[in-house]
């Protein structure tokens, strides 16, 4: 399937259901080609996925933990730089 306007925009629509307004708290990296970002919104956690994986290529929710390496790979320390600095 392709990842057009379309598909896009309707994963922003479902996303901003859930997202809207929301604080970014955790950044994992389980490997190379994929981010979990953790966000604290309207009293909820959630775990956003972000794929990018050439066969694979996802953005969505998920309740699904994942392994992650002993020691952060640099680019999940350049995101939590960036990402979570406003917070502290």
């Amino acid at each position: 399937m392709a990842f057009d306007g379309l598909v896009t925009k309707s994963i922003v629509s479902e996303l901003n259901n859930c997202l809207i307004n929301g604080k970014i708290n955790k950044i994992f990296e389980p490997n190379k080609n994929e981010v979990i970002l953790g966000v604290y919104s309207e009293g909820k956690n959630y775990a956003l996925n972000i794929s990018i994986d050439s066969n694979y290529y996802r953005i969505n929710l998920t309740t699904n933990s994942k392994p992650n390496p002993q020691n952060a790979l640099n680019f999940c320390m350049v995101l939590r730089k960036h990402l979570t600095r406003w917070y502290h």
